[in-house]
């Protein structure tokens, strides 16, 4: 049905005159007339007595206009929608991720925008591995932000790795560990961990180094969360593995970082929907990539232990 055939209905309704409503609507009187029979014809029911020069709603015409008032409220608000669309997608950034990396990268990364007089609204959530990637499939969000392996290649994804960061174990300040440049893995079999359960990406980062190596990690405690386990470090329960990316100059206070022996590193990526990506988009990666240089060039040891791709 012609969707502009029922504004034309309404506004027939609203001003009691057929050239009225065409005038509104900017048709010509006579096409007025011709999409008003069309749409009579297409409902089956005769809308409006026409034996006055004025048309007046029959009985029938008063009964469906009640029934589709609100629907017509609806469509009259349509341009207005679709501008509000239009400036959304130009001014409002969605952005979903893990929580360590919402802390450590892409909070600071809005905070640049913003201080940087860029006039913007942002969505940051926090999701699971699958439902990062299957919402930034179904454009749910303008982008996310994950470790590589995408985990469902199944999902139609355009990936853009971003930057690499090295595998390095935290510690409490002053532990003996800290003292060494890198942390070998027969040393940190001997140690007491903290880590995620079995099935998390942490852990299976842990499992997956140590038996390559043929060893067994001793596991102290699990946890669910990422940040629950660096304070269980922090207050000397125990090490974990982590990396740079993941950790804020706030969350170090206190703990001491060391790189594991080895080449062991993460790749980290942006991930967006097939097709054309949002100008905001751009616009933040590039802003990221100054935030993690900013990094590297104020910390040695970020320098070392986390660079661009």
């Amino acid at each position: 049905m012609n969707l502009r055939s029922f504004l034309l209905f309404r506004h027939i309704v609203l001003t009691g005159s057929l050239s009225l409503a065409a005038k509104r609507l900017n048709v010509s009187a006579s096409a007025a007339s011709r999409m008003l029979t069309q749409l009579e014809d297409q409902v089956g029911l005769t809308l409006f007595s026409r034996s006055r020069r004025n048309l007046k709603l029959t009985e029938d015409g008063a009964l469906f206009y009640r029934q589709i008032s609100n629907t017509l409220d609806g469509l009259e608000e349509v341009p207005s929608i679709a501008d509000d669309i239009k400036r959304r997608a130009r001014s409002w950034l969605s952005v979903v991720t893990a929580a360590p990396l919402a802390n450590a990268l892409v909070v600071p990364t809005v905070a640049r925008l913003r201080e940087a007089g860029l006039d913007f609204q942002c969505t940051l959530h926090i999701e699971s591995r699958f439902e990062i990637e299957s919402k930034v499939a179904a454009r749910g969000y303008n982008l996310g932000f994950i470790s590589l392996p995408v985990e469902n290649e199944i999902i139609p994804l355009d990936i853009m790795p971003l930057l690499r960061s090295r595998l390095c174990v935290l510690m409490p300040e002053g532990h003996p560990l800290s003292g060494c440049d890198e942390v070998e893995l027969e040393r940190l079999e001997r140690e007491e961990l903290v880590t995620l359960a079995s099935g998390q990406r942490w852990r299976s980062r842990l499992d997956d180094v140590m038996g390559e190596a043929g060893l067994k990690p001793r596991i102290a405690f699990e946890t669910g969360s990422t940040l629950v386990t660096l304070e269980m470090v922090r207050h000397g329960l125990g090490l974990t593995l982590a990396d740079p990316a993941c950790l804020t100059a706030s969350t170090l206070q206190g703990l001491a970082m060391r790189p594991l022996e080895g080449e062991h590193w993460t790749t980290y990526a942006s991930i967006h929907a097939k097709g054309p990506r949002a100008e905001l988009s751009e616009v933040f990666l590039d802003t990221l990539s100054a935030h993690v240089e900013a990094q590297r060039a104020a910390d040695r040891e970020i320098a070392e232990t986390l660079y661009l791709i």
